[in-house]
């Protein structure tokens, strides 16, 4: 999402945790489950990631 050099080493560790915990609580939701062990937990951190940072970005705009 190109926002690396804009943020810093510190940043990008809050978006991953907070990216986690928005999609534990986004993905049971719509009914995506991708499940348990720590692979089922790194996709879900990194798709709350990327969903964190698209809407980061679009008010950025």
């Amino acid at each position: 999402m190109r926002t690396s050099r804009r943020q810093g080493i510190v940043l990008n560790v809050v978006v991953g945790i907070v990216g986690g915990f928005i999609g534990g609580w986004l993905l049971p939701m719509i009914g995506l489950s991708v499940g348990g062990g720590w692979f089922g937990f790194l996709v879900t951190a990194f798709l709350g990631a990327v969903i964190l940072l698209a809407i980061v970005n679009l008010f950025r705009r």
